[in-house]
């Protein structure tokens, strides 16, 4: 995990200078690999890693030294941390055998809460893929493969670890995807390997009733983002392929669609002739001056701008020859670099 801050090059007018980018410090986590990361929006985040080694490693960045603050290891795989929107000391851990455990750092030798589908019955569980949390910290949602049929969304009121409600007829496939509405407990998006994204109100009383719209995509999603376009909200969809699509949701096509070929060359990617190092696109970020998406091939690995419907270079991560598999920003204001984008932790 490495932990970078960004200036703008001194003589960029055009992004076609790549701008200057600084590893500030960086921490073995795993022996295994880093697929998911959150970290909270302090000055002084906290930073919660899942790894590929069935565990979860909580840590501070403080004064640009990272230390470990607390360590989960388990039987399952763990498919994604969180912190509570509203409160850093609380920190949620979803394992792949359909729970999702609840950590305070004030007491942190024991799990304070935990989630499950309550209505199974002799253990079986359905396998969870993803979840996340509303931004008012109220409602838990998971996505799950396809069980006897049907993939599920699962719902909790997190006051209360009974099951909420789920729903199970919007999809077809394994749910890869689950984003709340940064800013609407009510609206949440959903995708799958079916190539579909479903939108939902969740204000409605059933299922029917809280699928607003379906955008197909037609690949298999991976990741999912929502973000805001000139007061619109819009969501970016990347494939388990490295496409890249945005939707505008007055629309029924995206508005901009790249393949992971086209990406590679506008985003200037190396091309060598070893085909075990095929290009990849990894996260899309929105930042408080739009979306900049991390991708790479081989040991060449760049952040891009998406800026008038094209993809622009921007930075390149020198010295970082493993693959990069999650990312996220820390815009806080009082950041010394807040002209740009403060810090990318991989």
């Amino acid at each position: 995990m490495r932990n970078y801050e960004l200036k703008k090059h001194d003589n960029a007018t055009e992004y076609s200078v790549l701008n200057k980018c600084e590893c500030l410090c960086e921490v073995n986590v795993a022996s295994d690999y880093v697929f998911n990361i959150d970290v909270t929006k302090e000055n002084n985040p906290h930073i919660a890693v899942a790894a590929a080694n069935q565990s979860s490693v909580l840590y501070n960045l403080d004064n640009h030294q990272i230390s470990k603050i607390w360590e989960y290891n388990c039987n399952n795989k763990v498919i994604g941390c969180k912190f509570n929107n509203r409160d850093r000391n609380l920190v949620y851990v979803a394992t792949s055998d359909g729970s999702i455990k609840v950590l305070d750092l004030r007491t942190p030798k024991n799990f304070i809460f935990q989630f499950s589908d309550t209505t199974v019955e002799n253990g079986d569980n359905k396998l969870f893929n993803c979840f996340d949390l509303s931004s008012n910290d109220r409602l838990l949602a998971a996505g799950t493969d396809v069980w006897e049929g049907d993939a599920y969304i699962l719902f909790w009121d997190t006051r209360n670890t009974k099951l909420l409600g789920a729903y199970w007829e919007s999809h077809d496939d394994d749910i890869t995807q689950v984003k709340f509405h940064p800013d609407d407990m009510n609206k949440l998006i959903s995708g799958s390997t079916d190539g579909l994204i479903n939108v939902y109100d969740l204000s409605k009383a059933c299922e029917d009733d809280a699928l607003i719209d379906t955008l197909n995509t037609e690949l298999s999603v991976h990741d999912l983002l929502w973000f805001n376009n000139r007061n619109k909200d819009c969501i970016s969809c990347i494939s388990h392929t490295s496409d890249l699509q945005l939707w505008d949701l007055d629309n029924g096509a995206p508005y901009v669609s790249f393949s992971g070929e086209q990406l590679s060359k506008n985003i200037g990617i190396i091309d060598n002739e070893d085909e075990s190092d095929a290009f990849y696109l990894a996260k899309c970020n929105e930042t408080s001056n739009g979306l900049l998406i991390v991708a790479g091939k081989g040991e060449c690995h760049r952040l891009s701008k998406i800026q008038n419907n094209s993809v622009l270079p921007f930075v390149e991560l020198h010295n970082n020859k493993q693959r990069i598999m999650d990312s996220t920003f820390n815009d806080n204001k009082k950041s010394k670099y807040k002209q740009w984008y403060s810090k990318l932790t991989t």
